[in-house]
């Protein structure tokens, strides 16, 4: 890394703009402010809603930024809406014209999106950001989008997966939000693969791959007593998480004499559908619907289960997951994982090593391995070993999240310099340099 970029990371002012900030189900968003915080990022947060979950997780208290909500409607904030938006069109008539364009235009973004724009413009201004990052590309990225045809707002992104794969992503307006990023990461080779191959007119060069990382000294190493039999399951309860057939394979485990007891943990639309199907295969003795549970009681269960079972699969509507948080957990509290060959998931597992992988939209083929997992123990320990050994190697948090602050860095000096493009990706850091950059936080 240049002195310059190794100068622009001290004291950093980097914005995070989130379409609802916090949201329980995406501890990635929150870990990955946390982790740069620790390394002495100045973090803001803009949220576009506010949050209706009604529950967070105890780490949302670590975090020193202090999350600002942006108005919505105009009669929310008449003053700061009128002032914001008159600020950009005396700026640039142009390109406020081309803003509300594109706003129109598209069917990814919308007049709420466009209105935001200016706010979000108003709100990097007021807190001297350097950068602003973004999380999934849907109506933030357009609000981004919209603010960086106005006024210039220079942004990155990460995608992750419904944002990429369902059928009513606008295809042709993302492509456009990719190329006016400074850069886009997204949490998979898989996943950049497909939007090279099938967004029209994407700058291949924009797309970056960085992993979700997670913080290791979370949770326990392998070696811990595990309670015979268990297996948990943990996830949103929707369809491309594949629960279903994970109720039904508990099913075939007990018609092969396998005493097996399963703890599902989440929420969602897919509820009731999981309750009737355990009623009707008579395993409501052997599985269990706990619910939304806290992130430490979660580490908990991880600790405690033999195996850690998620089948993905393909949504009816095209989405997938892309990289499921849940499995970096599992491996590094090892707890051995079962999931499938789907999008992702074999960038995170090696079939045999580090866990199992299977076919998805079987719940058959889940069988033999999961019985395999809970009663031979001497396989049991070596694939805990060595998925705790494999979420080590690629998915540790602060070598992770090193390298989106090195983008960040090399974005912001690049701009300072000449107004350029960042840099490829092939120019960024090795490990080596990543922990370099990272030295010395406390």
């Amino acid at each position: 890394m240049s002195d310059s970029a190794t100068k622009a990371s001290d004291g950093m002012r980097v914005g995070y703009l989130l379409r609802m900030y916090p949201r329980f189900s995406q501890t990635f968003v929150v870990n990955e402010i946390l982790e740069l915080e620790r390394q002495g990022v100045d973090v803001s947060i803009l949220s576009l809603k506010k949050p209706t979950d009604g529950r967070f997780h105890e780490s949302l208290s670590r975090v020193s930024a202090q999350a600002e909500y942006a108005a919505e409607r105009f009669l929310e904030s008449p003053a700061k809406m009128r002032t914001a938006h008159w600020g950009v069109f005396r700026g640039s008539p142009v390109a406020y014209a081309t803003a509300f364009g594109s706003a129109v235009r598209h069917s990814g973004a919308n007049l709420t999106d466009f209105k935001q724009a200016a706010l979000v413009l108003r709100w990097a201004k007021k807190r001297k950001l350097e950068h602003v990052h973004i999380h999934f590309g849907t109506n933030e990225a357009s609000t981004a989008y919209l603010a960086n045809r106005m006024g210039g707002l220079p942004y990155s992104m990460t995608l992750h997966a419904f944002d990429i794969f369902r059928d009513t992503v606008d295809r042709a307006l993302l492509a456009r939000k990719i190329n006016a990023s400074r850069f886009t990461v997204t949490v998979s080779e898989y996943n950049r693969r497909f939007m090279v191959e099938n967004l029209p007119g994407v700058n291949p060069d924009k797309i970056r791959v960085n992993y979700n990382g997670i913080d290791l000294d979370a949770f326990n190493a392998p070696g811990s007593e595990r309670v015979a039999n268990t297996i948990v399951g943990v996830g949103r309860l929707i369809e491309k998480k594949g629960f279903i057939h994970l109720v039904r394979a508990v099913a075939k485990l007990r018609d092969k004499g396998v005493e097996v007891r399963c703890t599902i943990v989440g929420d969602g639309p897919q509820k009731d559908l999981l309750k009737r199907e355990i009623k009707r295969l008579d395993v409501r003795r052997h599985v269990k619907l706990a619910g939304g549970l806290s992130q430490a009681r979660v580490r908990d269960l991880m600790a405690e289960s033999m195996c850690t079972v998620l089948p993905c699969v393909h949504a009816k509507d095209g989405n997938v997951d892309a990289l499921p948080t849940v499995l970096l957990e599992a491996m590094a509290s090892g707890c051995v994982c079962v999931s499938t060959r789907v999008s992702g998931v074999p960038e995170i597992i090696e079939h045999e090593r580090s866990g199992i992988l299977t076919e998805p939209d079987d719940d058959t083929v889940l069988v033999e391995p999961i019985a395999r997992i809970l009663q031979d123990a001497a396989w049991h320990q070596q694939l805990s070993r060595r998925g705790r050994e494999r979420a080590e190697e690629v998915f540790d948090i602060r070598r992770n999240v090193g390298r989106m602050k090195w983008w960040f860095c090399e974005s912001i000096e690049s701009r300072g310099a000449s107004g350029a493009a960042p840099r490829n990706a092939a120019d960024a850091p090795q490990d080596a340099a990543v922990s370099a950059l990272t030295e010395g936080t406390p």
